[in-house]
């Protein structure tokens, strides 16, 4: 059976028991849905004009309206790049290209700010056999994007070169950055057993020497994964694919793929609580997204647009990868204020690691009150 085969049959089984989708056992407990989220198809990513395979997605904060995306599909000869695409995904805004590159193999891709200044960060730390062992953050300015006048531009990229505090080697495929605490958060990959957070706060002084990572905690346990090695596929949590933490730093997305059993993925969401820190949020048990009922071939990227909406996109699987959003109600006036394409009328902007909503010449709070 050949892969496209196989990938249809896994649809045709998703759509056949998205009623019947097993709940998450994940530390011992079922996890009820969280049915807050609604999903819709917003576009198609056209890989001819793009990139093959996106393993990473952030939305941009400097250009409002569009989405970077980054693939592991190519080798290191080759210069890698990464591109922008309305949620559409048909047409390639910017193409961003590198003049030095330290390490391929790239896996996520996240956004953040630091010091008034908005960062891209890409995880170059796939080592699928564990094998590898040089592992680092790739981090650059992001730039701005303009598709009539600068269509395709070069940047210099920095890096944190980092290792495990076990001194093993690790498959890892999460990244995401807490605009709060100014803090990385990498996710390993592990099939068939619980994946394990670590963390290391961002600098711009690290240099070239590595740097140890903080073990943060096991996302489950060994148990929810069932007790002989036919059973893991089918349960537990495992196989972490991509990871986003929303602007203001208020909520956790962590998701995963099973290309075994479809209906066996997840989305796990987190709301911290007040002056929790992401490390003590992610300890807590989370809640499953239950519109995440449509299975996405090597489904990696996952990104927050804002407190509201987030996406998802996944492997071309030679063909054009969907390109999902998710969305939940605003609050009571705050549609208004936002509206649904950002490149109207608002802008988001950070003012002491913040995040506002500027409307016209007014300035509001996520939940849309008025702050001047």
């Amino acid at each position: 059976m050949t892969k496209k085969l196989l990938f249809f049959g896994l649809l045709f089984l998703c759509a056949a028991c998205t009623k019947a989708a097993p709940k998450l056992v994940y530390n011992g407990d079922t996890l009820e849905w969280n049915t807050e989220f609604k999903k819709k198809q917003c576009g198609t990513l056209d890989i001819k004009k793009n990139i093959i395979e996106v393993s990473g997605i952030a939305c941009s904060r400097v250009t409002p309206g569009y989405i970077w995306m980054q693939s592991d599909e190519t080798d290191e000869n080759t210069n890698p790049f990464i591109i922008a695409t309305d949620e559409k995904g048909a047409e390639r805004a910017c193409k961003v290209k590198f003049n030095k590159i330290y390490r391929w193999d790239w896996e996520d891709m996240s956004g953040g700010v630091y010091d008034g200044k908005n960062y891209l960060f890409i995880g170059a730390f796939g080592d699928n056999d564990e094998t590898d062992g040089e592992y680092s953050i790739i981090y650059f300015e992001e730039p701005a994007i303009d598709p009539v006048n600068k269509p395709e531009v070069t940047v210099t990229a920095s890096r944190i070169k980092y290792v495990y505090p076990d001194g093993n080697k690790h498959n890892a495929e999460a990244l995401m950055y807490d605009n709060r605490e100014q803090m990385i958060y990498i996710i390993t990959k592990v099939y068939y057993d619980v994946c394990k957070v670590y963390s290391i706060p961002f600098r711009l002084d690290y240099g070239d020497e590595e740097q140890t990572l903080e073990y943060v905690c096991d996302l489950g346990v060994r148990s929810d994964l069932g007790e002989s090695a036919d059973d893991k596929p089918y349960k537990g949590f495992h196989l972490v694919t991509a990871a986003d933490i929303s602007p203001d730093g208020k909520y956790i997305l962590i998701k995963n793929h099973n290309n075994i059993v479809a209906t066996y993925c997840w989305i796990l969401y987190w709301e911290r609580q007040d002056g929790e820190s992401v490390a003590d949020a992610v300890k807590r048990q989370p809640q499953p997204l239950k519109c995440y009922n449509t299975y996405e071939w090597q489904g990696e990227a996952i990104c927050w647009l804002n407190d509201y909406v987030f996406y998802t996109t996944s492997d071309s699987d030679e063909g054009n990868p969907p390109i999902f959003k998710y969305t939940r109600p605003y609050p009571e006036g705050v549609e208004n204020v936002i509206g649904d394409d950002s490149k109207r009328e608002t802008s988001k902007v950070f003012i002491d690691n913040q995040l506002y909503i500027r409307n016209n010449e007014r300035l509001y709070t996520l939940d849309g009150r008025r702050v001047k």
